[in-house]
């Protein structure tokens, strides 16, 4: 009998065939989307904590002896991509560091994960960043400069080279910097960070609008909170939030007397640490953020915010008082420091340190050492008892200065003991009228000399460069001369005639520049090689005449003809340096003057010595570039003053810029001026102006040098003024010549 087989039907057939595909599909797809969450190519444009783009690695690199354009062509970062397991490999191996690098290995072509680079990384640093070069930080950010590849931060602004996705404003991160760069982000996940030293203008319900930065922000709360205006806070920032706000709530006040980067000195309190950034807020008017160069140093009693022991942030209740004028007083050589102090006075005087406080008697000579051993010790505050004079005298006792208004402050520090005079304005200007013009010349000449004074006195005021010593001006040609002459009762007159009155240009004091002499023409701004357009409304190029005929001397041949010759019309004409003439010969002493004047006035300010090599590149230095040549005006602006001098070397050539260089430079080539009068001057360390042309003598090798006026020949000219006087103008007369733009008003 046979078997019988079971004959399956063709529809079972089929569907056991259907369910094995689809199990195969399944499978196939489960592997695709494995291989593809292994293998996806990820957006590379935003930060993600997850994974890292080459690129990024690049940068984080960067502190290594490879910078990050090194690494990314070790790297090919051609086309960004992430960072792979195979590029770590690379990595450690280019710096040497395999056999010292721990880390799970995976396949080379696998990306490798944020967190495991961070582990490496930070093996990294530990092997190869000895100096600790890289920091972590919490940074929170407040804008972003693609241009510039900067970000905005609580502490400042950092250089970051990132993609301009990665790092979103109002959003905190906690960073890998270098070098004021952040290179890397470590993470974004519930990072903390401290807004320092707000200013707290509203806070309403759950929002804040605070001052920081010189930018007005609003911000959320997570809760919340008491009102608060007008306070100097921390702002605790959390995931976008503000969760907590520490008020600043210690306060003192008193006139600011110096301040430095590390420390600041308050009347009454001493010195303090001050906070590295120090926001200074105006609490008057228009609320807004100012600089700590707008504190009037002496003249304005300001509120400091303290925590800890520190000043960390400064309130401006209100406008300046600007009654006093604090005088640095160089020593004999010119120099800041002073080895000893002694002082002296026609009267009782008081000797104040510290809470302590002592009388001496007229006469006695105070050695401010007796009181001051060391350096760092505070400060002494010597005054008269009755307003009679103080005088500096040398150790013997022996008067060696002219009678102070005022009192004196005096601090030691490592090199020396500094001495400011404290003064009122209008004192101060009885001795800075006749020390800058003779007392012999016309009332109203000096009267226009009393307003210039005044006028760029205030300007300082407000600028205070010697804010580390508690000085808004020195004594000498840096800013007035003041005090190197008798006290006469003519520069009291003219100052008292003219009390209170300063020149403004739209609205604002003008830093009223003067000179002695003109050749018979006066330049703008353009003589300092000012790249500020506008910065001076007030200057203006001036014919010094009494024929108002326009002139332009920007020609060669237009500026000879003018300065070889007598223009008997001008202001100026009776002055022994209104015309003269030197000779400049170039010889291996004086090239090595010049090279010496160029070194310094480049460190000064690197762009008015432009120095290049005969390939026509920049570089630093002329040590080697071979002998000095000859020399070339090449450019003079309307007024006649040269504005740029060229020197040509064997391997190169100099442009010199601006008029004190120009003068310097050749002030070492030439022996004596002779001047119009048939006098002359026989030293020589600087030409007496710009306004000057030469003509060469090749068989001699000598430049013939025509030149005219004393200065720098920038707004009034003295002596212009006192001949305008002569024939009959009045100060504001003489004022509105020389100057555009002004108006004359009373301040204080």
């Amino acid at each position: 009998m046979g078997k019988t087989r079971k004959i399956v039907g063709p529809g079972r057939l089929d569907i056991k065939r259907l369910k094995l595909c689809v199990l195969l599909a399944g499978c196939a797809i489960l592997m695709f989307l494995v291989c593809k969450s292994e293998y996806k190519k990820h957006d590379l444009k935003e930060w993600n904590d997850s994974y890292l783009s080459v690129e990024e690695a690049a940068q984080m690199l960067s502190f290594t002896a490879y910078d990050a354009d090194g690494w990314e062509k070790f790297l090919d970062c051609s086309e960004n991509r992430e960072l792979k397991y195979i590029d770590v490999k690379k990595i450690l191996e280019h710096l040497g560091v395999s056999d010292y690098i721990t880390y799970h290995k995976k396949g080379d072509a696998k990306v490798i994960g944020r967190e495991e680079w961070n582990q490496i990384y930070e093996q990294l640093l530990e092997l190869l960043d000895t100096e600790g070069s890289v920091s972590q930080a919490p940074c929170l950010i407040f804008g972003k400069n693609k241009e510039e590849h900067s970000v905005q931060t609580q502490d400042g602004t950092y250089v970051c080279h990132l993609s301009e996705n990665f790092l979103q404003e109002e959003k905190a991160y906690l960073c890998y910097i270098f070098q004021n760069t952040i290179i890397g982000i470590r993470s974004e996940k519930d990072v903390e960070a401290v807004l320092p030293n707000v200013y707290l203008k509203e806070n309403d319900g759950n929002r804040v609008t605070v001052l920081f930065s010189g930018q007005t922000y609003e911000f959320s709360l997570q809760e919340e909170t008491e009102e608060l205006p007008g306070m100097v806070c921390d702002l605790h920032w959390k995931n976008g939030k503000i969760i907590e706000i520490d008020k600043k709530q210690e306060m003192i006040s008193g006139n600011l007397l110096t301040v430095d980067e590390e420390k600041i000195e308050i009347d009454g309190y001493g010195q303090l640490k001050r906070a590295k950034i120090l926001p200074v807020y105006k609490t008057y008017g228009t609320v807004e953020e100012k600089s700590i160069s707008d504190i009037v140093i002496g003249n304005m009693d300001v509120t400091y915010v303290v925590a800890g022991d520190e000043v960390c942030a400064i309130l401006l209740n209100q406008p300046a008082n600007l009654m006093n004028i604090r005088v640095l007083l160089l020593n004999d050589d010119g120099s800041v420091y002073r080895e000893g102090t002694y002082i002296t006075c026609d009267g009782d005087f008081n000797v104040v340190y510290g809470e302590n406080t002592t009388t001496q008697s007229a006469g006695t000579v105070f050695d401010v050492s007796s009181v001051l051993a060391a350096a760092g010790e505070g400060y002494v505050r010597v005054d008269s008892e009755s307003d009679a004079d103080l005088f500096l005298t040398d150790a013997s006792g022996k008067r060696i200065s002219y009678g102070y208004d005022g009192c004196f402050e005096v601090r030691r520090y490592d090199e020396g003991f500094v001495v400011i005079n404290d003064v009122p304005i209008e004192n101060y200007l009885y001795q800075v009228v006749t020390s800058e013009m003779p007392a012999s010349y016309q009332l109203e000449a000096l009267k226009a000399q009393a307003v210039c004074a005044r006028s760029y006195a205030y300007r300082q005021l407000l600028q205070s460069e010697y804010a580390r010593f508690g000085a808004h001006v020195d004594d000498s040609t840096n800013y007035q001369v003041y005090n190197k002459q008798e006290h006469t009762q003519i520069a009291k007159t003219v100052v008292d005639d003219t009390c209170g009155e300063v020149m403004e240009c739209n609205g604002e004091i003008i830093e009223a520049f003067y000179f002695s002499t003109s050749c018979g023409m006066t330049e703008n701004d353009c003589v300092w090689n000012n790249d500020i357009p506008d910065d001076y409304p007030f200057l203006k190029v001036t014919r010094v005449s009494l024929d108002n005929t326009e002139l332009n001397l920007a020609d060669e041949t237009a500026f000879y003809n003018y300065i070889t010759s007598t223009d008997e019309s001008c202001f100026d004409a009776s002055s022994h340096y209104f015309r003269w003439n030197t000779s400049a010969k170039i010889t291996e002493e004086r090239m090595e003057q010049v090279r010496g004047v160029l070194t310094v006035r480049k460190e000064v300010k690197p762009e008015n010595i432009l120095i290049y090599d005969s390939n026509g590149n920049l570089k630093d230095s002329v040590g080697d570039m071979g002998k000095l040549r000859s020399m070339q005006i090449k450019t003079r602006g309307t007024g006649g003053a040269v504005l740029d001098l060229t020197l040509f070397y064997e391997k190169g050539h100099v442009e010199v810029l601006s008029e004190y260089n120009i003068r310097k430079v050749l002030g070492c080539l030439v022996d004596n001026i002779n001047l119009c009068d048939g006098t002359k001057q026989d030293t020589v360390t600087i030409l007496p102006s710009a306004y000057f042309t030469f003509v060469y003598d090749e068989t001699n090798n000598i430049y013939t040098i025509y030149g005219g006026g004393y200065g720098h020949g920038v707004g009034m000219s003295q002596n212009g003024a006192e001949g305008m006087a002569q024939q009959g103008y009045n100060y504001k007369d003489i004022l509105s010549f020389f100057f555009q733009n002004i108006t004359i008003q009373l301040k204080g």
